[in-house]
């Protein structure tokens, strides 16, 4: 699968996110390509504290508009399992480039109602690729979470009037996500025994079945049009 990491909005956790799926993913035996198009570089930063100490990791790249030439990310895509691609957050090209190709564009947004509006340009980036491309899934998740609210059924509420669906997983707060990213690795691999390796498994099991259920039903698509 192909996962584009998409959000115009600046403070999500969209680099922690990234590392913390890419991390798990390749934990669980998964051969992993992380894209890393964000100029600021913050993945393979992070990744080189990681690849310096001489771990075993998922593979890092850096990649931008380039991603959008015919047949390249895809190309890339087919010697792994799973890639994972961190998109800046201001950049409509770069961003466009990766839902061309991607198979779930995956929205982090924080929890407040003014989140949720500030996410809108985000959703109607993704909408606009999925006119082009139909099989293009998306969906949405609620990070940097403050423990033992509610408040995050207001962005729940405003991305519901998109159609958006939104993951039962999200993420919250918590110092974890932040060290793990600046020790190199995933949240869940830094500290494991934390809530915040326990939200990352989390979103990862989810954006499994999803996926699989996508990949399931291109199958059956490809057999009816095969008989």
């Amino acid at each position: 699968m192909i996962v584009a990491v998409v959000s115009q909005k600046g403070g999500v956790s969209k680099s922690s996110l990234t590392c913390a799926i890419a991390w798990e993913l390749h934990a669980r035996g998964s051969s992993v390509l992380v894209v890393d198009a964000d100029p600021q570089g913050t993945v393979r930063q992070s990744g080189q504290v990681s690849a310096d100490e001489g771990r075993a990791m998922p593979t890092i790249v850096a990649m931008g508009e380039t991603m959008f030439r015919p047949d390249q990310l895809p190309r890339l895509a087919r010697s792994y399992d799973h890639v994972i691609v961190d998109t800046p957050g201001r950049s409509d090209e770069v961003q466009r480039a990766a839902l061309m190709v991607a198979d779930l564009a995956l929205i982090p947004c924080g929890q407040s109602a003014p989140d949720g509006w500030a996410t809108v340009p985000t959703v109607e980036l993704v909408q606009r690729a999925q006119r082009a491309r139909p099989d293009l899934a998306v969906a949405l998740v609620l990070t940097m979470c403050l423990p033992r609210t509610v408040v995050g059924r207001s962005a729940r509420d405003v991305v519901a009037e998109a159609g958006i669906p939104v993951l039962s997983a999200s993420t919250t707060h918590r110092i974890a996500w932040q060290e793990a990213l600046a020790a190199g690795v995933g949240v869940a691999q830094y500290a494991p025994h934390d809530k915040a390796a326990d939200e990352a498994r989390a979103v990862v099991d989810e954006l499994l079945v999803l996926t699989g259920e996508k990949q399931a039903r291109k199958r059956r698509t490809t057999k009816r049009k095969g008989s």
